[in-house]
């Protein structure tokens, strides 16, 4: 929810900042600003396969 808001200002303030408006520029830095700090904070997950699960389908999971 937090990622969609902060994508949310970015663009708005980028798009209304280019337009003249100083607020709504630092407005967008700060949330570019806010999302690099979530996106260093927070490690890569170690995804090794990803598909779509659809009723009657059947999957095992193993760990060595």
């Amino acid at each position: 929810m937090l990622d969609y808001v902060l994508r949310r200002l970015t663009n708005l303030g980028a798009r209304r900042g280019s337009a003249g408006s100083n607020v709504w520029l630092a407005v967008a830095v700060v949330a570019v600003g806010a999302r690099a700090i979530r996106r260093i904070s927070h490690p890569a997950s170690d995804v090794l396969y990803r598909t779509r699960i659809r009723p009657g389908d059947r999957f095992e999971i193993t760990a060595r």
